[in-house]
């Protein structure tokens, strides 16, 4: 768990993971931004736009659902 899910607060990323996803668990929303950065882009979620994050994450969605 990230610090910031212990403080009970989500980070940018993850604000926008459950947002897109409605995902509320920080567990599945960790391992879906998980899976964004290490699935799909291959690197990190910085230089992506919003519309790439947000169909990013709901499919990594799709993706550990599979799973």
């Amino acid at each position: 768990m990230t610090a910031q899910a212990v403080k009970g607060q989500l980070s940018g990323y993850q604000a926008l993971i459950k947002e897109a996803t409605g995902v509320a668990d920080v567990d599945h929303i960790e391992r879906i931004e998980d899976t964004m950065r290490n699935v799909i882009f291959h690197s990190t979620l910085s230089w992506q736009t919003r519309e790439q994050l947000v169909q990013a994450a709901r499919e990594a969605l799709q993706i550990i659902t599979l799973v």
